[in-house]
């Protein structure tokens, strides 16, 4: 979840991607965060990336025009399914201990997806 949490995270804003754009350079920021980054500039003028400060030039139809990242918005619903999941189940390891004696079963706080097993904080 952890690496999850980075991944789906704007450099610019350190919250999570609301409507992901991709620049050529393949960064991908906020639309709100890289229209404050180029707010001064105009279709057809050239902007840099924010991280790697590679140059683009703006689409004709501004900022707006930036491709959306679909793959960070399927990122971002796994993101969510993750977290719901893990919060609605109860942890795999306590529900299998308590079949083979009396221990208390806990919430899971963690989802892991290659296994898609259910953890709790301990």
């Amino acid at each position: 979840m952890k690496e999850l949490a980075d991944v789906t995270e704007c450099s610019v804003c350190t919250e999570v991607f609301t409507d992901p754009r991709v620049l050529p350079c393949v960064h991908t920021y906020c639309l709100k965060c890289i229209q404050g980054w180029g707010k001064h500039k105009l279709p057809g003028d050239k902007l840099e990336c924010p991280l790697c400060r590679k140059e683009f030039t703006i689409p004709q139809n501004g900022l707006e025009g930036l491709p959306r990242n679909f793959f960070m918005e399927k990122m971002l619903r796994v993101r969510e399914l993750t977290s719901v999941e893990a919060q609605s189940t109860l942890c795999n390891m306590c529900t299998y201990r308590a079949t083979s004696e009396a221990a208390k079963i806990d919430p899971a706080t963690t989802y892991c997806l290659q296994c898609q097993e259910a953890f709790c904080e301990t």
